[in-house]
């Protein structure tokens, strides 16, 4: 049969009492906490045996009987707290303490022997239900979090394997089909400006604007393959990159925008930035397609070992009741792209919020942990500078 328990958030209390990770550091603080609160139990539940505490308890308006039961009851803290701690076995061991030491008390020191003895039997249950509702919950909340695990585990290799194949699609596009497109064009040059075939006027104009729409489509397939994965990003790094995409903003939509780094910023592992890379996309497309905006910022801040990306346009801006707790919702009416960033930066143990409203613009901040700085705002612009011809900021005019 199984015992219904009450629900306990049980991981926003070990959170309350510093206890997030409590049988993984082999710290002795919390048995040290455990027998000072049962040696506290003890010495008031014992303490009219003692002369300056039986001194105390004659002047007290509270009668035996009454001070008794409440010190019987305070047994259940450091059982509690055990369980938590420690887990059920803990619970058990440290119950098993208190009623060898209440069970002596209950049948020599007490003038209701019948009483007492219910009321320690009472308080035992009570404890062993605490014990168990505890302990159930740990076990469901550990589980969820190997749940949550494993899903985070399976987004991460699918992300991953999604860059692979938009990294290998890119490279085959601009190998093979981009460069049959180059050598369709210049074939079509030579057939237009080689005199020996002499071709109609007709025929001759058919071929240029063959050659016409075949440069357009070869423009259209190396803007797809950078999109795909962007050669920038694989050969000079993320604010060159960073950089692009706001070139490729005000080409595209005509937004002025630019790319700010303040401070130093620490030194980013490969992943970390392309998922940078990947939100800043993403934000910036939705600025070009959604926002009606006429200039936007990328800003990038390293401090106390984390880095924090900032996208900020002023355009329209939308209502987001609740902030990232509406992100389901938004889901649901199918914007996905606020939910992939949420769940990018969720993957490496980052944050993202979303500050709008309308006709005021949009915010996306996105705050990951990272390496120790060592990167410094100077080096950071002269490297681009030197390895990228992009400039830091570019301008509608």
């Amino acid at each position: 049969m199984e015992t219904t328990a009450p629900r306990i958030d049980v991981r926003r209390w070990q959170h309350r009492l510093g206890l997030a990770r409590p049988r993984a550091d082999g710290s002795p603080l919390p048995l040290s906490l455990t027998i000072a609160m049962l040696s506290v139990a003890i010495l008031l539940h014992y303490g009219d045996w003692l002369p300056l505490l039986s001194a105390v308890a004659d002047h007290s308006p509270v009668g035996l009987a009454v001070r008794q039961s409440v010190e019987r009851i305070l047994f259940l803290v450091p059982v509690v707290y055990a369980t938590f701690v420690f887990g059920g076995r803990g619970g058990v061991a440290t119950g098993a303490v208190a009623f060898a030491v209440l069970f002596p008390r209950a049948v020599m020191g007490s003038d209701h022997t019948d009483h007492a003895l219910t009321e320690m039997a009472g308080i035992m249950v009570a404890g062993g239900l605490l014990v168990l509702a505890v302990t159930q919950q740990i076990r469901k909340t550990e589980t969820q979090e190997r749940v949550r695990d494993g899903l985070r585990y399976f987004v991460r290799q699918v992300l991953t394997s999604q860059e692979d194949e938009r990294k290998r699609i890119a490279m085959e596009l601009h190998d093979d089909t981009a460069q049959a497109l180059l050598l369709s064009c210049q074939r079509l040059d030579r057939l237009v400006a080689d005199e020996n075939f002499r071709l109609p006027s007709e025929v001759s104009a058919e071929l240029q604007d063959m050659r016409a729409e075949t440069v357009r489509t070869l423009n259209d397939l190396r803007r797809l393959t950078q999109h795909l994965r962007p050669r920038v990003f694989d050969d000079h790094g993320l604010i060159p990159a960073l950089e692009w995409l706001a070139d490729s903003l005000l080409d595209q939509y005509g937004i002025g925008s630019r790319v700010q780094v303040v401070g130093a910023l620490p030194e980013l592992s490969p992943e970390t930035e392309l998922l940078l890379f990947r939100i800043a996309q993403e934000a910036l497309r939705n600025v070009g397609r959604h926002s009606g905006a006429t200039d936007a910022v990328v800003s990038l801040r390293g401090q106390r070992g984390r880095i924090t990306m900032t996208v900020a346009d002023n355009g329209r801006g939308f209502r987001l009741t609740g902030s990232l707790s509406e992100l389901s919702d938004l889901g649901k009416r199918g914007k996905l792209g606020l939910l992939g960033m949420d769940e990018r930066a969720r993957l490496v143990g980052g944050a993202l919020d979303i500050r709008t409203m309308p006709r005021r613009g949009t915010t996306i901040t996105v705050e990951l942990p990272c390496g120790e700085s060592g990167v410094t705002e100077t080096q950071i612009q002269n490297g681009s500078q030197s390895r990228w011809p992009g400039s830091t900021q570019r301008s509608a005019t």
